[in-house]
């Protein structure tokens, strides 16, 4: 599961996976940056997420800052400046000391504590860290009234400015490329991003991100039915595992011989893939790309969290295979 201070992110909307990969792929065309600014981040995180536990803060917003400056001082067009980016007023209502000979807003420490000041009052008024990281971009007001004129407390589905509809997702991809580089960086084995290949597979080369349509996602369609199309279904049995954490092995034992890809796999024989958490559900990679799909014992892609750690039975749903001859 992807989430922010332990709120889920709607990947099963499609619209919101596909403006998460776009970001993460903007960052992509940039990683030879990343390792620097992941190095930097790993020396002032330290000092930042002792005063974010002081306030009862989630850790994440320790990515506010990345997303803001970089860690660096900058200054804005509009005149905000420090790691933070506060603004004059605020940092001064928060009190920071701004004058022309020193401002306080470049100090890491006050800074901080003043960030996370306005970090509570913005939760005291909006309850959903969410909605106050985008507060932290647009201020609180202008997330309140929109709240209130949409009728509709779920970020993802607020209409905001560019900047604030795109600011959560930032916050997000970069925590991805952080924490999960193995899911989009070249070099670790699997990957999000595959290059087009014959066999389809997910374990991917590193990436060469110089041409976007050459790249696929593995974001799965939540929901569907496989069974649209003709297709060979091959009965089967999870393995059940109480403690599966995202992105571990998933074992499932074969109850019928299996053909896809060209490979025969005898019946009774146990395969495996990692298996990923999308709205409480696994969906598994099987090493066959789209031409095997793991389902529950309805043709439903994926299955529930709970039958992973009950077992049972289970399909696996592949394509037709071509005949020769």
């Amino acid at each position: 599961m992807v989430d922010f201070c332990g709120e889920a992110v709607p990947l099963e909307r499609d619209f919101v996976s596909n403006r998460l990969m776009d970001v993460i792929k903007w960052h992509l065309r940039h990683q030879n940056f990343l390792p620097l600014l992941k190095a930097k981040s790993e020396q002032y995180f330290p000092l930042i997420v002792p005063l974010l536990k002081q306030y009862n803060i989630p850790e994440d917003f320790k990515y506010l800052p990345v997303v803001e400056s970089g860690f660096t001082n900058a200054t804005s067009p509009v005149g905000a400046q420090g790691v933070w980016q506060l603004m004059p007023g605020t940092a001064a209502e928060l009190g920071l000391q701004v004058s022309n000979g020193y401002d306080e807003r470049n100090h890491l420490l006050k800074s901080t504590q003043a960030a996370c000041v306005l970090i509570r009052k913005l939760y005291a008024q909006l309850q959903s860290w969410t909605l106050v990281a985008a507060a932290y971009n647009a201020g609180g007001g202008n997330i309140s009234r929109n709240v209130k004129k949409q009728g509709s407390r779920d970020y993802y589905q607020l209409m905001l400015n560019n900047e604030t509809a795109q600011y959560i997702y930032k916050i997000i991809a970069v925590k991805q490329l952080f924490e999960s580089p193995e899911l989009y960086l070249g070099g670790f084995g699997y990957n999000v991003f595959s290059k087009s290949s014959a066999n389809g597979s997910v374990f991917a080369a590193s990436p060469q991100l110089e041409n976007d349509k050459e790249f696929k996602s593995i974001r799965i369609t939540v929901g569907r039915n496989v069974r649209q199309t003709p297709m060979m279904v091959y009965n089967a049995k999870l393995q059940n595992s109480d403690n599966f954490t995202d992105g571990q092995l998933v074992s499932i034992e074969l109850l019928d011989d299996l053909q896809a890809e060209g490979v025969y796999i005898s019946k009774n024989t146990s395969i495996s893939g990692r298996g990923w958490v999308v709205s409480n559900r696994i969906y598994v990679d099987l090493g066959f790309g789209n031409t095997l799909v793991l389902c529950d014992n309805e043709g439903k892609k994926g299955v529930p969290l709970k039958q992973l750690k009950e077992g049972g039975a289970v399909m696996l749903v592949g394509k037709q295979q071509k005949v020769s001859g």
